[in-house]
């Protein structure tokens, strides 16, 4: 009489399998870290737009100056900061006790400015601040000169919700802008994919991410 096989699994057979799933998930993880960085990212991107859009409606909504400043300038503390200024006519462009409104805190793997593999200091669509190497920095905006050599980390917007530059100086906004004029971009990487966050000169927001494939921008 055949002796039948007990059921279950052998050491080796145990051994093969777990090689197997080792070896699955060598080849995975890459991929599901890859796609986790990108969320961030793209999170990161939808932050900045977040941004340009409550600092625009609650400048509308107070009647107050509201500045949106970036890359920790002007004295703040996290990377993103909406700072109510008050009122036009005694706006000082500055960073004052109990002025900030929100914050955006640092996403980790994210930082600013183009990847050189990827858009590699293209200038987004509608992108009207960009000029020649300000894209790499993470910022196209400047200041109220409307030179290429005052790059800038902030821009304003009064009550008719329309972004203006801006020229601090001593705890005073030196120089506004012109109406019209104050549109820019926030570009931002984790070195797989590039955002560009634009600002419109009259305060809409678009957001384009580099398609590689394509060599260019998309919506």
């Amino acid at each position: 009489m055949e002796t039948r096989r007990q059921s279950g699994m052998t050491l080796i057979e145990l051994g093969i399998v777990l090689a197997i799933v080792s070896a699955l998930v060598v080849v995975a993880l890459p991929a599901f870290n890859g796609a986790i960085s990108n969320q961030r990212l793209k999170g990161a991107a939808r932050a900045v737009a977040d941004a340009f859009f409550l600092a625009r409606s609650e400048a509308i909504r107070s009647g107050n100056t509201h500045l949106v400043i970036f890359q920790q300038s002007l004295g703040a503390t996290d990377p993103i900061v909406i700072v109510d200024d008050g009122l036009p006519a005694t706006a000082n462009c500055t960073i004052d006790a109990g002025e900030v409104r929100h914050s955006i805190t640092a996403v980790n793997g994210v930082v600013w400015g183009t990847t050189s593999t990827l858009a590699n200091g293209t200038a987004a669509p509608y992108d009207s601040g960009a000029a020649s190497g300000e894209v790499d920095t993470g910022s196209s905006f400047t200041d109220a000169s409307l030179s290429a050599s005052n790059p800038a980390t902030w821009v304003l917007f009064q009550p008719d919700g329309i972004p203006r530059l801006f020229t601090p100086n001593a705890g005073a906004c030196d120089a506004i802008g012109l109406l019209g004029l104050g549109g820019g971009a926030i570009y931002l990487t984790n070195t797989l994919r590039d955002y560009a966050i634009v600002l419109s000169n009259v305060g809409t927001t678009r957001t384009h991410v580099w398609i590689p494939s394509a060599g260019q921008w998309k919506k």
